[in-house]
């Protein structure tokens, strides 16, 4: 049996409440018992940075819940990588259970959970248009890859992780791989644009023409097959593809196309 916090760690909310503690990890790779998920859940439909879609309260940890994770890690304890997992006693459990008297600042100007930013949607749907990439493959990859915008190295305009290349501008930053199974993370050049539309244009662009995004591109008309075509080869984790088509379906991505 897991012990409650302390009240002298965690302050209580208006009613007197203090947070329920959790007793297994919560996320990626967690035992995600039902009743810590719920509580995970409740927090983060507590303390995301609003406006947020709301996550739905199933005791499942979903990908909806540990894109929410992530979003939380990212945009208001700013930590790069995200792990989308909150362990007993860590700083993200403290941080979704403490009810600071003031609002902790949110440190991305984007980033809220299940809302898609207008500039999101029209450079999704200017890239379809002219590299004939699914824009809702596009979105979705926005929202995986930079955890709804907040995940992004600092100062690159770079929410899809394209690596820089030779003597193009580029930031390093951590980031997460899949190597043998295991998640890992690594130091990486990221490439630096000078606007997020630059940035969907270059992502376009390289699924478009370059020979690995072969067998994509040919599933242009069926956005599924298209995001299955990407996992292992854009990204190393064996579930990318599932994950880019949960959040097509779950938020109605395939109403946006060019």
């Amino acid at each position: 049996m897991g012990l409650i916090p302390s009240p002298t760690i965690l302050s209580t909310d208006e009613m007197g409440r203090i947070a329920p503690p959790i007793i297994t990890s919560v996320g990626v790779g967690g035992l995600n018992a039902p009743g810590d998920v719920f509580v995970v859940q409740s927090l983060l439909n507590d303390r995301l940075p609003k406006p947020h879609a709301p996550i739905a309260m199933t005791g499942v940890a979903d990908i909806g819940t540990v894109l929410a994770i992530e979003n939380y890690q990212a945009a208001v304890m700013g930590m790069n990588p995200p792990t989308g997992r909150v362990d007993p006693g860590s700083a993200t459990y403290y941080g979704l259970a403490a009810r600071p008297l003031v609002e902790a600042p949110v440190r991305s100007a984007v980033g809220h959970y299940g809302v898609l930013p207008t500039p999101v949607i029209d450079a999704a749907i200017a890239s379809e248009r002219r590299w004939k990439v699914p824009a809702s493959v596009t979105i979705a990859q926005w929202v995986v890859e930079s955890a709804w915008g907040a995940a992004v190295p600092a100062g690159t305009n770079n929410p899809f992780g394209i690596k820089a290349v030779g003597s193009e501008p580029g930031v390093e930053s951590p980031t997460s791989e899949v190597v043998n199974g295991e998640t890992v993370t690594v130091t990486a050049k990221f490439r630096v644009f000078d606007s997020l539309a630059a940035a969907f244009e270059e992502h376009g662009r390289l699924l478009a023409t370059s020979a690995v995004y072969g067998a994509a591109m040919r599933q242009v008309q069926d956005a599924d097959a298209f995001a299955d075509a990407l996992t292992g080869v854009y990204a190393t984790d064996p579930a990318y593809g599932w994950k880019l088509k949960w959040v097509i379906h779950n938020y109605k991505l395939e109403t946006y196309h060019g």
